[in-house]
């Protein structure tokens, strides 16, 4: 059980990697890495900005990788309470005569 606890946050944070590592491959592959920009000065009838689409990358990511975050701390809450309550089996060993207790 403790094993799948993490697994969403491991794969989120992988997801997170998996966007840096494409966002820097866009981004030298668009502006190159000779002056002044050898990218863009090419091939200019065919170059397009990448940042908009980048954007909408990073930010539906950013928004996985939040919801990862919150579900995780979430269960670890739920998993200290859970932790926090006593048993059932020893509260009925402490009456001594076997009666339900009045409410």
């Amino acid at each position: 059980m403790t094993l799948f606890r993490g697994t969403g946050l491991l794969i989120a944070l992988g997801l997170f990697g998996l966007a840096a590592a494409i966002n820097i491959q866009s981004l030298i592959e668009a502006y190159g890495s000779g002056p002044p920009y050898f990218g863009r000065t090419t091939n200019m009838d065919k170059w397009e900005n990448p940042l908009p689409g980048l954007a909408m990358l990073d930010g539906l990511v950013l928004l996985i990788v939040v919801v990862a975050i919150v579900l995780f701390v979430r269960r670890q809450k739920e998993h200290e309470a859970l932790a926090s309550v006593p048993d059932p089996a020893e509260h009925s060993a402490h009456l001594s005569d076997g009666d339900v207790p009045n409410q």
